[in-house]
């Protein structure tokens, strides 16, 4: 008993301890954010008050950028996208639509859109792709970015619908490292899913759980300056960092991993700085599987991307969550004493969760962390090894 007592508190340590990491680093993050951050070059208005919060330039004058989509059989998902782009403050982009060798009408719906965009705000562009090659995703946001105009480049997908303000806080962004690195930054942002109420709310609840809390060791990982995960949903660099990392050619075994595998190149080289974006102007929504299926054979796929992580990235993740699942057996195996110790992590939790919670608009979450948290050591000891067991040859 003492040595089961022992390392059951050793597993509750390591959870303090990146935990702890993690709210600081989200607290760094925030405190960087570059969508709020004046350049340097930029001269401060003389009628604004010393300690006004203008995030100066101003709208016209920041970077145009080039959104990158790839789509495949999207149709029923890409008119909300669409109508998303055309709700966007920034006033200088362009859309760019890979058609992954699409069956349905994504080609029809994505031309008529452009067709209509002439004269009338963005330009737009249509890729498309006959005779797609592996790794899919990745081949056709290359095809995407080679026919892109502009040097910064946003990148969604087909199923989300970004904020109005999401390019201007990217611009803004860009516009912060204009007097930095040649390569400029590579930003990261939150992609929330949708509530949904009904029948599939436990797993709309769940999922949301699970993306809200790879969320927070995105951020918080890139406020530690150690960044190795984003989302594709909600990604954005140059066409300079592209290339001097040799585009995507780190990652071609993996079908995933054109988010994480990137930031982790990114990194590797200390090619640029990564910065996390804030605000809820710059969130890019998306919804959430709608079976428990669908969801199991998404995270299958992204998980699989883990077996392609840099050591020191998959070792943290390793010992982050081993930790947090292990102690999700104390009660059974010490009876009061590890409930103890399970109620001491979910305690610490979730005071390390509450400011993300506030920041992310995720608060709903948190009345029912010890249930999240169980599924998500279930999904730690059961999902993510099929994931990492078997690499997906299939995209979507």
């Amino acid at each position: 008993m003492p040595l089961l007592l022992i390392l059951f508190g050793a597993a509750l340590g390591v959870q303090l301890a990146y935990w702890g990491l993690l709210r600081r680093g989200v607290r760094q993050a925030r405190r960087r954010n570059p969508s709020q951050q004046r350049n340097p070059s930029q001269q401060r208005d003389p009628s604004q008050r010393p300690d006004a919060c203008s995030p100066a330039p101003a709208p016209p004058s920041l970077p145009p950028l080039s959104v990158v989509v790839a789509a495949r059989d999207e149709e029923e998902a890409l008119p909300t996208l669409l109508a998303a782009l055309g709700r966007q403050t920034h006033p200088r982009f362009e859309v760019v639509l890979v058609d992954d060798a699409s069956e349905d009408a994504t080609a029809r719906l994505a031309q008529g859109w452009i067709d209509a965009l002439r004269g009338n705000g963005p330009s737009g562009r249509l890729v498309r792709i006959k005779e797609p090659q592996p790794p899919r995703k990745k081949h056709a946001l290359a095809r995407g970015i080679a026919a892109a105009r502009h040097e910064c480049l946003a990148f969604t997908d087909a199923d989300c619908a970004p904020a109005p303000g999401w390019l201007e806080a990217l611009a803004r962004g860009h516009a912060a490292f204009s007097d930095g690195p040649a390569a400029g930054p590579l930003l990261i942002g939150y992609s929330p899913y949708r509530r949904r109420a009904g029948s599939a709310s436990l797993l709309n609840r769940f999922a949301r759980y699970e993306t809200f809390l790879a969320g927070v060791l995105a951020a918080g990982a890139c406020g530690l300056e150690r960044p190795y995960t984003a989302t594709g949903r909600h990604l954005s660099y140059t066409r300079a960092l592209f290339e001097q990392i040799g585009g995507f050619a780190h990652s071609q075994a993996s079908m995933s991993g054109d988010d994480d595998l990137l930031v982790q190149e990114v990194h590797r080289r200390r090619a640029a700085p990564v910065r996390h974006v804030f605000g809820s102007e710059t969130f890019v929504k998306a919804d959430a599987p709608r079976s428990w299926s669908a969801w199991l054979r998404q995270k299958r796929r992204h998980a699989s991307a883990g077996r392609f992580y840099a050591a020191a990235a998959g070792a943290h993740l390793t010992a982050f969550n081993l930790t947090g699942a292990v102690l999700w057996l104390a009660p059974f195996v010490l009876g009061g004493t590890g409930f103890a110790l399970l109620l001491g992590k979910l305690v610490l939790q979730y005071v390390a969760l509450r400011p993300a919670a506030h920041a992310f608009r995720e608060t709903d979450l948190l009345p029912a962390l010890p249930l999240w948290d169980l599924g998500y050591a279930l999904y730690n000891v059961l999902v993510v090894p099929l994931g990492l067991a078997q690499v997906p040859d299939e995209w979507g």
